[in-house]
C-alpha cells in the first residue's frame, strides 16, 4: 500500500510540476493567461435581405445600356404593360405616349377607353412573365418573348414577341408579334419618328 501511496504522490508531484514550469511558476498568472489568451470568435449572423438581384446591363458612351438579363427585360415589359394599362384605366393619352412608340398604338388604346373592363384599378404587381427569352438586345432594341399573365384588375395570359425600341432613353413598346418566326425584326432594324 505505501507503494501505491508513493506513487501517487509522484504523479501528483509531477503533475503539480508541470503546471508550475507551464505557468511560469505563477499559479496565479497561469489563470490570467488562459482566460487572455482564450480565443474569442464571433460568427457572423446571417440576416434575411429583401433586396432585389443586381441588375447586369453594359452601359454606353450615349447613358443607354444593353439589357443583358431576362429579369431586367421582364422589369422593363412590366412598367411598359403597366403603363400602358394604367393609361387605359385613366383615358390618359399622355401616360400612353409615354410607353408606346406609334401614334398608331395611341389610336388603338383610346379605343379601348370604353371598351376595356377592369374589375379594379391596376398595379404592376399583377403583371407576371414565364418562359422569358431575350431574342435580341443592342443599344436601340429589345425583343423578348415571354407569356404574359394579369390577375386581379383583369384576368388573361397571351404569349407574345415584345419588340421595345429606346427612344429619348427610355425604353417604349412598338411591336407584338405572335410567333419567334414572325417578321419581328423589322421592328428593330426601322426607324423611330422623332428619335
Amino acid at each position: 500500500m505505501t507503494r501505491i501511496a508513493v506513487a501517487g504522490l509522484v504523479v501528483i508531484g509531477l503533475a503539480f510540476g508541470i503546471w508550475i514550469l507551464w505557468s511560469d511558476g505563477d499559479p496565479a498568472s497561469d489563470t490570467a493567461t488562459t482566460i487572455a489568451a482564450a480565443p474569442t470568435t464571433t460568427t457572423p449572423v446571417a440576416t434575411p435581405t429583401t433586396s432585389l438581384p443586381a441588375v447586369t446591363t453594359t452601359s454606353l458612351a450615349d447613358g443607354s445600356h444593353v439589357v443583358e438579363t431576362v429579369e431586367e427585360a421582364e422589369e422593363i415589359l412590366r412598367e411598359l404593360w403597366f403603363g400602358w394599362f394604367e393609361g387605359i384605366y385613366n383615358q390618359d393619352v399622355d401616360r400612353i405616349r409615354e410607353v408606346v412608340a406609334t401614334e398608331d398604338s395611341v389610336t388603338q388604346a383610346i379605343e379601348q377607353f370604353a371598351a376595356m373592363e377592369f374589375s379594379r384599378e391596376p398595379h404592376p404587381d399583377d403583371i407576371h412573365f414565364r418562359d422569358s427569352e431575350i431574342l435580341r438586345t443592342d443599344e436601340s432594341c429589345l425583343a423578348v418573348w415571354t407569356a404574359l399573365r394579369l390577375g386581379g384588375f383583369r384576368e388573361g395570359e397571351t404569349q407574345n414577341v415584345h419588340v421595345l425600341r429606346l427612344r429619348d432613353g427610355h425604353w417604349v413598346r412598338l411591336g407584338l408579334w405572335v410567333n419567334t418566326s414572325d417578321l419581328w425584326e423589322t421592328d428593330c432594324d426601322s426607324v423611330l419618328s422623332g428619335s
